[in-house]
C-alpha cells in the first residue's frame, strides 16, 4: 500500500469555491481511497484494486416448516460488500403460494368438505387429502351443515414436534334432481317428522 497522491494521505479532499459572496469551503470523502488515505501500489486483476469483486451466486435456503406468508429469513455475511468492511446480510421474504383446499389459520388448517345427504344422516367415512397424505374421516351420523370435526396433529409444524390441527367443515350437498324411489324415501322420512 501507498499514500494517496490525491488526499495526501488524510482520507478527505478539501475544495474551497470563490464567488461574488465570497468563500465556500467543503470537505468529502476522496474517491480514490475511499477515506482510508492508503492505496495499493500494484492493482489487483480481480478487483482493480477497489478491494470489493463484484459477483452474484446461487444461495440454497433451508425454508423452517410452518413459516407463515411475507416472513423474512436473514442469511448473515451473504449479502453486498463494501470496501475496507464485511459483507451484509441478505434478507429473503418469503410467499407462500395458497394451497388449493386447505386454509390457513394460525397454526391449525381449514377445509371444506362436500358430504352427500345420506352421509349426513347415517354416518360414515370419506377419505380427505392433508399435508401427510390421504386419510379416512369418520363422519358422525345427524352432523349438520357448516358443523367443523376436529382432526389433531394434521395442521401446520411448529415448534420440533408439535403441529396444529386439521378443521374439516362439513358441507352437504343437496341433490338438485331425485329418482322416483328417491322421491318416495324422503316422502317417507317427511311423513316421520324429519
Amino acid at each position: 500500500m501507498e499514500t494517496c497522491s490525491t488526499c495526501n494521505g488524510k482520507g478527505q479532499v478539501r475544495e474551497v469555491r470563490r464567488s461574488i459572496i465570497g468563500s465556500f469551503s467543503s470537505v468529502r470523502t476522496c474517491e480514490i481511497c475511499m477515506g482510508k488515505g492508503k492505496i495499493p501500489k500494484e492493482k489487483c486483476d480481480s478487483c482493480k484494486g477497489r478491494g470489493v469483486l463484484r459477483r452474484e451466486s446461487e444461495v440454497k435456503i433451508a425454508i423452517p416448516p410452518g413459516i407463515e406468508n411475507g416472513e423474512v429469513i436473514r442469511l448473515g455475511g451473504m449479502g453486498e460488500a463494501i470496501f475496507g468492511g464485511t459483507s451484509g446480510d441478505l434478507y429473503v421474504k418469503v410467499r407462500v403460494r395458497p394451497h388449493a383446499t386447505l386454509k390457513r389459520e394460525g397454526k391449525n388448517l381449514l377445509m371444506n368438505l362436500k358430504t352427500k345427504l345420506s352421509v349426513a344422516l347415517l354416518g360414515g367415512e370419506q377419505e380427505i387429502k392433508t399435508l401427510d397424505g390421504e386419510i379416512k374421516l369418520k363422519i358422525p351420523e345427524g352432523i349438520s351443515f357448516g358443523e367443523i370435526l376436529r382432526v389433531r396433529g394434521k395442521g401446520i409444524p411448529y415448534d420440533k414436534n408439535k403441529r396444529g390441527d386439521l378443521l374439516v367443515r362439513v358441507n352437504i350437498e343437496i341433490p338438485k334432481k331425485l329418482s322416483t324411489e328417491s322421491k318416495k324415501a324422503v316422502r317417507l322420512l317427511r311423513d316421520e317428522g324429519l
